[in-house]
């Protein structure tokens, strides 16, 4: 099928349990911006040629500002590329990680695509936007959380870190960046001197 009769889906079965928990959807992205200045995306991705679309998820806190350090956008524009935190939903068809979900070969497969979506939605958005629904609550949990995740990436142990700074936790900051410091690759000197300053308080 394509990505009409896939969007056509879409807006009978998906977006209307977006819009029933507060998302306003503008074309194939759905934004809703919760107290505490938290702002949740879902934004549909699509790969006409491959004949698969993907279910993308962020979560921004605003007072972090831009991720790379730029403009952040307002919150009625912005993307999921855009958000600290990113994911998306795993159709798991492939592997334990693969995202793709098909547009199928007739109508009726892309209904059942469709399906599956909105069979997973609760489970798995809950599973991902939990973390960052009840500001400062679940972010200062969040934050307690990362500073005793080992596997975790030393750029998004900066993120938390940054984030128990914006809470007044000055010491749950600076156990998370002590904790990001030795993983941290020996050419990213950006991020250990980021580290670093939060460090130095």
């Amino acid at each position: 099928m394509d990505r009409k009769t896939i969007t056509s889906e879409l807006r009978a079965q998906f977006f209307p349990l977006l819009q029933a928990t507060g998302f306003v959807r503008q074309g194939d992205i759905a934004r809703r911006v919760l107290d505490g200045s938290v702002v949740h995306i879902v934004e549909i991705q699509h790969r006409p040629r491959s004949a698969v679309f993907q279910v993308n998820l962020g979560a921004h806190l605003l007072a972090l500002g831009d991720v790379a350090g730029g403009t952040l956008p307002a919150p009625q524009t912005m993307r999921d590329h855009d958000c600290a935190w990113r994911g998306s939903v795993i159709a798991g068809f492939r592997n334990a990680t693969d995202a793709e979900l098909a547009y199928g070969a007739s109508a009726h497969e892309a209904a059942e695509s469709v399906a599956f979506l909105v069979s997973e939605w609760q489970r798995q958005s809950q599973a991902f936007f939990a973390p960052f629904s009840d500001y400062p609550a679940s972010f200062l949990a969040a934050a307690r959380q990362a500073a005793q995740d080992l596997e975790r990436h030393p750029a998004h142990l900066l993120t938390w870190a940054r984030v128990a700074a914006l809470l007044g936790e000055a010491a749950l900051a600076q156990s998370i960046a002590q904790a990001a410091l030795p993983r941290v690759p020996e050419r990213a000197t950006s991020l250990r001197a980021k580290l670093e300053a939060v460090l130095a308080g």
